[in-house]
């Protein structure tokens, strides 16, 4: 029963991975990805903060205050991971920049599909995994779903219309089959992160990241909170494919990626709501 729910369990990650590439791509069209990446100092911006500032903090955070070695790997990963697909729906909800948001998730999770595989291996001290064995799993999870939508996106806008309810559908059972059964098999693993470092290291790294974005924001109040949120987010698909490819054999590694994405949807989404969606609207 156990190694059932555990199946159960890897298969509702895959489907809340790639669905939810899937959807963001049927909501958007090509036009909306690549306009605003024309303006280079929006995506020098964001690259600044999302591929360089934020990897550079919680690497440090590993090297001055290091966790054990699986709740540190959580924390790295989710760290160096960027472009999460939630994060337009966190920006809509603030009130901020929701078309620079889009581009700058397809940018930001293209990017680290490409350069996690190359990373990791530093990250990992001793590892033996292979480039390709992080890569593969990274683009047939992301990259081929996100293609795919924006494909069918392109092609026929109703039938992208059509498919987004139900693919949204899919994309919620599977997130929620994963948070519970997340909670009722590993729920030793997560009580046993209690004391270790990992939530307090999750709680600075999600406040340091909409610092640094918010810093780096361009233009007044919407253009930094807009780049503020974006690098909060992190990308969880991207960190929970890692994790459950090449580190099966200590859950807990997963664990700490899913106390990281809980602090962020604790923290973000209530803020976004109840704070900065009223001061944007003055």
């Amino acid at each position: 029963m156990f190694e059932t729910l555990e199946i159960v369990l890897n298969v509702a990650i895959v489907v809340f991975i790639a669905g939810v590439l899937f959807t963001a791509g049927l909501e958007v069209t090509f036009r909306q990805v690549f306009e605003p990446m024309k303006n280079a100092g929006l995506v020098a911006r964001a690259l600044v903060a999302n591929v360089l500032l934020v990897p550079l903090v919680v690497y440090a955070m590993s090297v001055f205050f290091p966790l054990e070695p699986p709740f540190m790997i959580g924390v790295l990963l989710y760290g160096f991971a960027s472009g999460a697909p939630y994060t337009p729906k966190l920006v809509n909800v603030a009130g901020g920049d929701v078309p620079n948001s889009i581009a700058a998730t397809m940018l930001l999770t293209v990017l680290t599909i490409l350069y996690m595989p190359f990373v990791l291996p530093f990250l990992v001290p001793g590892s033996e995994i292979g480039i390709w064995e992080i890569a593969k799993p990274l683009l047939l999870q992301m990259f081929v779903p996100l293609v795919i939508g924006l494909g069918i996106r392109h092609l026929s806008e109703r039938a992208a219309t059509r498919l987004l309810r139900p693919a949204n559908v899919v994309v919620n059972l599977s997130a929620l089959t994963f948070l519970v059964l997340a909670l009722v098999l590993h729920w030793d693993e997560l009580v046993a992160t209690a004391g270790t470092g990992a939530l307090a290291s999750a709680i600075v790294l999600t406040l340091v990241a909409f610092g640094i974005g918010y810093a780096l924001g361009p233009g007044r109040l919407r253009g930094r909170v807009t780049l503020g949120l974006i690098t909060t987010a992190r990308n969880i698909g991207a960190a929970a494919t890692i994790a459950t490819a090449n580190f099966r054999d200590d859950p807990r590694v997963l664990i700490t990626v899913a106390v990281c994405m809980f602090v962020v949807f604790a923290l973000a989404f209530p803020t976004a709501k109840l704070y900065f969606n009223k001061r944007l609207a003055l």
